[in-house]
């Protein structure tokens, strides 16, 4: 019940459930939300720690460079080169 209800979080768990219902479909990424959401419960009872979401942040970056890579990777083997743009800070 509790993997369902991030369908529309904008919490890193929600974005994991996300990611997951675009690999694996609706059902088995609520099972793999799930499991997550069971695993972290588990080791936060037994090494009795707080729950920290600032380790998703890292994550998050570092899911986010590998998939740079990976574009940059690609466009190159396709004889194309990418240039980053600057982002302007939304107002």
């Amino acid at each position: 019940m509790a993997a369902y209800s991030l369908h529309r979080s904008p919490t890193p768990l929600g974005n994991y459930l996300r990611r997951m219902k675009a690999k694996l479909g609706p059902k088995a990424a609520t099972t793999a939300t799930a499991h997550k959401i069971a695993v972290i419960f588990y080791t936060i009872v037994t090494k009795q720690i707080e729950y920290d979401e600032s380790i998703w942040a890292a994550r998050d970056a570092q899911r986010q460079k590998r998939l740079e890579n990976k574009i940059r990777r690609q466009a190159k083997q396709l004889g194309y080169q990418l240039v980053p743009t600057e982002q302007k800070p939304a107002a």
